[in-house]
């Protein structure tokens, strides 16, 4: 925040950099006194997930660790908008008069030792409340528990904590009523919360971010990350099993290891579940309580860290998404999960596979009209070699299906008639989802990530993946929208892979040459299979 030894004034470039203006700002240490407060290295993430929210006026959802420190920053953030910005409101919201009471305090003494040159004047005697006349602005500091807290108000800035629990301490209407006080249009919110179950305020709103227009912006700290949370070990000192399992599986240091066998475990009752959900490291343990994933979360976590190390900052926010551009011989193919045209918020999920290298290389997630999404899948199957277009055929999926058709689209599946009628030639358009093709595309799916055959680059189909339990017949299609729809187009196009790698595929580009040598290919790999005593797969031994 400052050049050299001047500070830089409100007016002036860097003022709302949160990692530039904190510092000015004094905190209560744990040995009591107060000092500059400083960011941790995690701290300095949530400042530049503030400053991308700004810059996209989005608002913020923060996934935490417990005692991590974000409260103290999220307060000073909201406590600098009401400071220096005319006519703001801004409220901060807590799920106990306790910690109402202590952001009051914390927002009070923010102001108090602020630099004199920078400091506006408050009215006095206010205990609960910071105002300041000369700016028309002022802060309230209230408890869901409250009565009726921020009834009649209207606040730029809400910064709510441990969203999780209200539905617990003040029932389920707690959150909209509290997103009622703020205008959709300029207004800033911020959300955070240790998370508690799968399905809980926070976890819908962690969905909901992963949707192309979302106002909101996910953002996630590992307990790994928060220096606190580490301790180097006496000399001779070793873990016990249960913590050596937990540093194997998620690659901790021995000082953090150190400390969750000695501190963490223990702040637990012993309870290494309740540790994983409070003290999450990966978001696969955010929702630990709620039942196992069915796919493989290892693998799926892997692929989180290789895009941004899993803090969410990276997440896609444009419906389509190009990841790998066309390869002039490769084949592709699409999936489509439709979606109803009349549901404003109801979500077309499309994958588009490299078949060949059983690779994601673009994807869709946003709303779209029957005939407008038939015209987006003619042209990404043109872009992408004529890839054969797959339609799931219930329901809504025929309206598309049905524009394809009358363009004169020749690249759609087409299914058999009827398993009944062998030799039959009637073919029908469309994926036609059943509890049978349903299971063999998840099988399919987890087949392929468990082998690590698959490669996936989007954010948040991955997110999906994870949190994905066995709903693809419990789609949400309410005004929330459908949290699972590129889950489900990933299995589809899973199962699509699957019939494309054993069909016939002519290109007239190949040379002679290259026909000729991968019909060797496929020759030699004939013999090798052949030659194999037997085999196994999920679905047993074969001989």
């Amino acid at each position: 925040m400052s050049n050299g030894s001047r500070i830089i004034l409100p007016h002036e470039e860097g003022f709302w950099n949160p990692d530039k203006y904190c510092h000015l700002n004094k905190i209560r240490a744990k040995s009591g006194a107060l000092v500059p407060f400083k960011l941790w290295d995690h701290q300095r993430v949530l400042a530049a997930a503030v400053q991308q929210c700004y810059a996209d006026r989005k608002w913020l959802v923060h996934v935490k660790p417990r005692q991590e420190g974000s409260s103290t920053f999220f307060t000073c953030v909201a406590t600098q908008h009401a400071m220096f910005r005319k006519g703001c409101r801004v409220g901060l919201l807590a799920h106990k008069k306790q910690m109402a009471q202590n952001l009051s305090e914390m927002a009070v003494r923010f102001h108090r030792h602020m630099p004199a040159q920078l400091k506006p004047k408050k009215t006095t005697g206010l205990k609960r409340t910071l105002e300041f006349p000369g700016l028309d602005s002022r802060m309230v500091v209230a408890s869901v528990k409250d009565e009726e807290p921020l009834r009649g108000e209207t606040v730029q800035v809400l910064m709510a904590t441990e969203i999780s629990a209200w539905s617990e301490v003040a029932g389920p209407e707690a959150w909209t009523s509290a997103l009622n006080a703020v205008p959709g249009d300029g207004g800033f919110v911020i959300a955070e919360s240790t998370p508690r179950y799968h399905g809980d305020q926070l976890h819908e709103l962690c969905m909901d971010s992963e949707n192309p227009h979302s106002k909101w912006m996910k953002v996630f700290v590992p307990w790994t990350m928060v220096n606190e949370y580490s301790v180097e070990p006496p000399p001779g000192w070793k873990p016990d099993a249960l913590i050596r399992e937990y540093a194997d599986e998620n690659h901790i240091t021995a000082a953090q290891a150190f400390w969750m066998q000695t501190e963490g475990l223990q702040k637990c009752r012993n309870n290494i579940e309740k540790f994983r959900a409070e003290y999450p490291v990966n978001e696969l343990d955010c929702w630990v309580l709620a039942g196992e994933s069915i796919f493989n979360t290892k693998r799926l976590m892997d692929a989180l860290q290789l895009i941004d190390k899993g803090t969410g900052l990276n997440v896609e926010t444009e419906p389509y998404v190009e990841f790998v551009p066309p390869k002039e011989k490769n084949r592709y193919l699409i999936f489509c999960d439709p979606a109803g045209s009349w549901a404003s918020r109801d979500m077309f999920g499309v994958q588009i596979i490299d078949i060949d290298n059983c690779e994601q290389v673009a994807e869709y997630l946003g709303h779209s009209e029957a005939f407008k999404m038939s015209n987006y899948l003619i042209d990404w199957s043109k872009k992408y070699n004529n890839a054969r277009i797959y339609i799931e055929a219930n329901g809504v999926g025929e309206a598309v299906l049905s524009h394809l058709l009358a363009s004169g689209c020749r690249n759609v599946y087409h299914r058999k008639a009827s398993s009944n009628y062998k030799g039959s030639s009637t073919r029908i358009p469309g994926w036609y989802s059943t509890a049978k093709s349903k299971a063999q595309a998840i099988s399919f799916l987890q087949e392929i990530i468990d082998d690590g055959s698959l490669v996936m680059h989007s954010q948040r189909c991955i997110r999906q993946l994870i949190n994905y339990r066995g709903q693809w017949d419990k789609l949400s299609r309410d005004a929330s929208g459908g949290h699972y729809d590129l889950a489900a187009a990933m299995a589809g196009a899973a199962w699509g892979w699957r019939i494309e790698i054993g069909a016939k595929w002519e290109n007239r580009k190949m040379s002679d040459r290259d026909i000729a040598n991968k019909n060797w290919r496929r020759l030699m790999n004939k013999i090798d299979r052949a030659s194999a005593i037997d085999s196994n797969s999920p679905w047993g031994t074969h001989r």
